[in-house]
């Protein structure tokens, strides 16, 4: 279950904040980005591929300006309650049903639902990203929405393991096959409306963060810094599509096992897109009913990865991703002093983790201040004189406010 009052109580306060401190390599790393503005798949090198919205797809990026508000915290307090109560009471009604016919009734029923709410769920998320992208909606206010989708969906997952699991207090009763392949068909759908960056929110994890936004207008990216790791989530609507035939389960039909070679085939395709991942192990990997979701899931030196592909296009859609920060390895260093106020900002990539610190030029003590990029908040260095956040896309500008002073550096894009 999950703790409603520490979603209550992290939702109140999504705000820019203090980053943690982790270790930097010393290395300089090349990052390997492609010139393509149209391509999905950015290669980093010594870590696994991220999915990341076309640079010339890209309408429009922030970081988060303030917390999501009270309302939207009691909504998502609301809409989790509302769900586990409905999984309650089907739990209670399956048990007193009279005979397995009025059960099979019941599971249609409450499927259908479910069905319903993840249909719907997702065409609330379309309409935000839309307007977002459009400039109809801010930041947070794209964000707010962003979790309150997560919250739900979250539930509805908890719904659905209840359902698969309710035969068991009903000995001599079993799912249909095709009952079977609708819960995994939705599960998979409903995972990809969860994600690191809203979960770790609900929790409480990253309630604090400052939080980069930026959409296409069919697709998001969410990139945090927390508990010194890099956190992000990237959907690509595109990079999906439902209407067509499942290529992995067509090209394994003649296949002994297809069920086994439409995994294979597509572990194949993931090979393809993720060959440093590949290099050190081969990831989990399942599929999700009729859906024509296929997820992989690693735990690699760096971090975790979680990826969708779709058996349509047999492309990334979905991409969940955690870095630590000591793997880190920044690549470009800019500094500028101003008195004995030194600022250092050391890239890795677009879109990815940023090391601002701030010094005393003649001590080279650290010293407390509030980081800016473009006029926007995004933390402080406080007392370590160090912080993480996320790199924008293109060039830009760091200024760091201290007691000292103030000073800035233009940053070149990566």
């Amino acid at each position: 279950m999950r703790p409603l009052r520490a979603l209550l109580v992290a939702l109140l306060f999504v705000t820019a904040a203090v980053l943690p401190v982790a270790g930097t390599a010393s290395t300089p790393a090349q990052v390997e980005t492609t010139n393509d503005p149209t391509a999905s798949v950015e290669t980093v090198a010594n870590t696994t591929n991220q999915l990341t919205l076309p640079a010339g797809e890209v309408r429009r990026s922030s970081y988060n300006g303030s917390g999501v508000d009270v309302g939207t915290a009691t909504a998502a307090w609301s809409a989790q309650l509302h769900h586990r109560h409905s999984s309650l009471s089907f739990e209670e009604r399956f048990q007193r049903a009279d005979g397995n016919q009025e059960r099979s009734r019941l599971v249609a029923d409450r499927l259908a639902t479910i069905e319903a709410y993840q249909q719907a769920l997702a065409e609330r998320q379309d309409s935000a990203i839309a307007r977002y992208a459009s400039g109809e909606l801010s930041a947070p206010e794209f964000l707010q929405l962003r979790l309150l989708l997560n919250a739900e969906a979250g539930e509805l997952l908890e719904t659905v393991d209840r359902i698969a699991a309710a035969p068991d207090t009903a000995p001599r009763y079993s799912l249909s096959e095709s009952t079977t392949t609708r819960l995994r068909a939705v599960e998979g759908e409903l995972r990809t409306l969860t994600g690191p960056v809203g979960t770790r929110l609900q929790f409480g994890d990253a309630a604090d963060r400052t939080i980069y936004v930026e959409a296409s207008d069919d697709g998001y990216m969410l990139a945090t810094v927390t508990d010194e790791e890099y956190v992000r989530e990237t959907l690509l609507n595109g990079s999906r599509d439902a209407s067509l035939s499942d290529e992995f389960l067509e090209t394994a039909v003649n296949d002994s096992d297809p069920e086994t070679g439409r995994l294979d085939i597509a572990d194949d395709r993931a090979a393809g897109l993720y060959p440093w991942l590949y290099d050190r192990q081969r990831p989990s990997f399942t599929f999700y009913g009729n859906s024509g979701i296929y997820e992989l899931t690693a735990s690699h030196p760096n971090g975790d990865l979680t990826g969708y592909l779709d058996g349509g296009t047999t492309d990334i859609f979905y991409q969940e991703q955690t870095r630590h920060l000591s793997s880190v390895q920044t690549r470009t260093t800019t500094r500028n002093v101003a008195g004995t106020l030194a600022l250092t900002v050391r890239q890795s990539t677009a879109t990815g983790p940023l090391l601002v610190s701030a010094t005393n030029n003649e001590t080279g003590a650290a010293v407390n201040g509030t980081v800016s990029i473009n006029g926007q908040p995004v933390g402080a260095t406080q007392s370590n004189g160090v912080l993480w956040t996320i790199e924008p896309r293109g060039a830009y500008t760091v200024t760091v406010a201290t007691d000292m002073g103030n000073t800035s550096v233009d940053v070149p894009a990566s």
